[in-house]
Formats: C-alpha cells, sequence, structure tokens
C-alpha cells in the first residue's frame, strides 16, 4: 500500500519540513526532493515489512521515520483515524519523538514503539566481496535502456555529434521522452555504442581496483523498484569523479553479483540515504554542496 492510499496527507509535501527541522542536520536536495523520495520509499518498506504499529484502541498509528533529532531521539509518524467516510482511513498528524509534548503523548498509547526498516540482511549487500570477482555486465543493454542516465555529453561525443540529447528543462517531460526513445534507436546501430561499451567497461576495472583500496567505495543501497538492496559502485568516464553509477545486488543462489541498473549519482545518494547517511566521499561530492 501507497502512502496516498493509507492516509491523507494534506498540503504533501510540505509536512515534511517539519521533519527536516526535528532531524539531524543535513542535506536533502533543491526544494528538499530527496527528503521527499526517503520519505516515500521509507513508507513503502514499512508497510512491505509489516512495520507500522497500531494503538490498541484503534485510534493511532505510528511508524519509525528511519530518522533521529540531534539528540538520538528516535523520530515517528504519527496518523490518527480519518473522520471523513468517504476519503482514506488515515490521517497523517504530524512527527514527533517520544517525549515531546502534543503528538508525543500519542505515543503513550502503544505498549512498544516501531524499530526502524533494515535493508540489509548479509554482510554481502554492506560491503563488495572481492573474492567472487567483477559483476558481468551486458553494456549496451543497460546504456540502451538507461539512456537518461548516461550523461548527454558522452553521448554525444560517442556519437561523433549524430546523437544530440536536448535538456529535459528546454523541451518538457514529454518531448524529452520521445528524444530518448528516438536516440535508443540511433545508437543501437551506431559505432558510439562500442566506445560507450568500452569505456565503462575501464571505468569499472578501475573502481574495482580502487575497491581493493578502499572498501567504502562501494555504497549499501536499497533498489526500490525490485525490493532489494544493492551496492553502488562509481564509474568515471571522460570524468575526474564519477559521472555514472554501477548498481549490483548480491545473489544467494550463484554466490555472485548481478547487475541491477545504471544510475545517476543522485539517484545512487537518494537510494543510498534509505540505508543510512552516505559518508563515501565520491557520493558526497556529487550530491552536498559544499559550504563556502
Amino acid at each position: 500500500m501507497r502512502l496516498f492510499d493509507f492516509a491523507f496527507v494534506p498540503n504533501y509535501p510540505e509536512p515534511l519540513e517539519r521533519l527536516k527541522q526535528l532531524a539531524q542536520v543535513e542535506f536533502w536536495g533543491r526544494g528538499g526532493r530527496m527528503l521527499k523520495s526517503y520519505f516515500n520509499h521509507m513508507f513503502d518498506k514499512v508497510m512491505d515489512d509489516g512495520l507500522m504499529m497500531f494503538a490498541p484502541d484503534g485510534d493511532a498509528s505510528v511508524f519509525h521515520t528511519g530518522l533521529q533529532t540531534e539528540r538520538l531521539q528516535q523520530i515517528y509518524a504519527v496518523f490518527v483515524k480519518n473522520e471523513r467516510d468517504d476519503a482514506q482511513e488515515w490521517f497523517f498528524r504530524g512527527f514527533t519523538t517520544e517525549n515531546n509534548v502534543g503528538l508525543g503523548e500519542v505515543l503513550a498509547k502503544f505498549e512498544e514503539l516501531p524499530e526502524r526498516p533494515r535493508f540489509l540482511i548479509r554482510c554481502e549487500q554492506a560491503f563488495y566481496d572481492l573474492r567472487v570477482g567483477p559483476p558481468e555486465c551486458d553494456w549496451a543493454e543497460l546504456i540502451l535502456t538507461n539512456i537518461s542516465r548516461v550523461p548527454r555529453m558522452l553521448i554525444s561525443e560517442a556519437s561523433k555529434g549524430r546523437i544530440e540529447l536536448p535538456d529535459l528543462r528546454d523541451v518538457g517531460k514529454d518531448v524529452y521522452l520521445e528524444s530518448l526513445e528516438a536516440a535508443a534507436l540511433v545508437l543501437k546501430d551506431d559505432p558510439g555504442l562500442e566506445w560507450l561499451c568500452e569505456e565503462l567497461a575501464d571505468a569499472l576495472e578501475v573502481s574495482m581496483d580502487q575497491l581493493t583500496l578502499d572498501y567504502k567505495l562501494a555504497v549499501p543501497t536499497w533498489h526500490a523498484k525490485d525490493r532489494c538492496p544493492a551496492l553502488s559502485l562509481p564509474l568515471r568516464v571522460g570524468s575526474k569523479d564519477p559521472n555514472i553509477v554501477l548498481a549490483v545486488a548480491w545473489n544467494d543462489e550463484t554466490r555472485l553479483y548481478d547487475t541491477v541498473n545504471l544510475l545517476t549519482p543522485e539517484m545512487a545518494y537518494n537510494n543510498a540515504r534509505l540505508v543510512a547517511r552516505p559518508e563515501a566521499g565520491w557520493l558526497v561530492k556529487a550530491n552536498v554542496p559544499v559550504k563556502q
């Protein structure tokens, strides 16, 4: 069940400003868009794992947001029964900690409070097991199905200007999506695709080599689409900084890593933030502004 099927949330995403104020200070993206992504996917995981708790009298429900205050107090999202019969069953009241005046008193109704969802259950999901070697990648398929996640300048360079993707902000969503589909069809038979595949393969080789020196290079993330944990590996293609991210997931049956998807650095940060506040230098640098 999704958030807006479960509850009526007035003026969303404005209520997330309260969550931002309560939680430890961190960067949540321009306009708080990373926090919106975080909260929506956290709610999905809560419902998948059955971690929404309901008061004995049935008048309230709460879940752990996964965040804490500066004083390490747990932050919960609180819902109450919706008084309207023609709307969702629950009404979102706000965020609180256990000892807060007001909504904190609602938590007193609960014999125990919910725990934070757990995204990782195996060590191979948290740290890349170098003993199994690099993942096998169908680079052509990854590029063609995720062409929007490959920097536009790389597409242009690979095709020697034969394929020029527009900026979404200039043409709007509909035209942009049409241009992506057309570009993928052209790139499929373009010599530039082979060049891109080679560049990505070389970038992965470099990343795997660096991983032997710094295990934190592989960042644990949550891949919401497939409801699975993944590790994000940075790829530097024609850039000194990572500009493409490869997501891989541990396969218990083969005991190898399967390719999940290509991501932009911002997508990788969003996925990583569900698991924990990212600390990997390459991922933070790509997403968090440097204080002047």
